[in-house]
């Protein structure tokens, strides 16, 4: 289903290297127990039917063999919602502020390389109710559906705190102009978790945290109707439904 994250297992010989692509997605491979693993970032609104995965392998000698699998992706069932905004916080859904904003992000985002620092399922960031899922396609002000919702919200009152959901490198710990406060969390092989609208950063860029270590506390800064967590995970650069995330380990 679109904005899901797929685990590959492949099986290759010893001292081949693997790295795959689907569409312009470049997918990286990392070894275990024998065989190579991947995630595969499905988008939210990629279309349902057959998509192709190209594999590459490189032997040893730099000789590349490539082939292709098939990946079946369904339909997503997404809800819908209408989020009211006053004035002021509408001025925050200025095309140009969103796109400065995400170019910058997708820059930091696409430097993340190395292995895995995480393992088995993610906590969450909070304890308080989940009040909006990731999917759900959303109307401002009573208008047109325009776009979807990237990440989970969490319910909260400005000071609850906010904890790393697994093992990470801080990449980014700022006040942002559409997110406000936020922090990124790199977790190697490719993925990256997003904790936004904060009131207060407690972490700085380069820190390594550990899964439940204190990220910041709840606000209600950037694009908000009140005070609340949005957290997100990326796989590839891909937005992805962070809720799997908790109740399963990948790999």
């Amino acid at each position: 289903m679109g904005g899901q994250a797929v685990l590959r297992w492949v099986a290759v010989a010893p001292g081949i290297a693997l790295r795959g692509r689907l569409g312009d997605q470049a997918i990286g491979f990392h070894p275990r127990c024998g065989l190579q693993w991947g995630l595969v970032a499905l988008d939210a609104l990629l279309a349902p039917g057959v998509h192709m995965i190209e594999l590459i392998a490189t032997i040893p000698g730099g000789q590349k063999v490539t082939t292709s699998v098939p990946l079946d992706v369904n339909a997503g069932d997404y809800e819908t919602e209408t989020i009211w905004l006053d004035s002021a916080t509408q001025s925050l859904l200025d095309p140009a502020l969103i796109r400065a904003e995400n170019q910058r992000l997708n820059v930091l985002i696409a430097e993340v390389a190395g292995p895995p620092l995480w393992r088995g399922p993610f906590q969450r960031p909070m304890a308080t109710p989940i009040t909006s899922l990731f999917g759900t396609r959303r109307s401002w002000n009573g208008g047109p559906v325009t776009s979807y919702h990237e990440g989970i919200d969490f319910d909260g009152q400005i000071g609850d705190e906010i904890h790393a959901a697994a093992e990470g490198r801080v990449i980014l710990a700022e006040r942002l102009t559409v997110r406000g406060n936020a922090v990124f969390l790199d977790h190697g092989a490719g993925v990256v978790s997003g904790y936004f609208h904060m009131s207060e950063l407690d972490v700085k860029p380069g820190q390594l945290v550990q899964p439940g270590d204190l990220l910041g506390k709840i606000g209600a800064t950037g694009l908000v109707t009140g005070p609340h967590l949005h957290w997100e995970l990326r796989v590839n650069g891909r937005w992805v439904d962070p809720g799997p995330w908790l109740t399963r380990g990948y790999p």
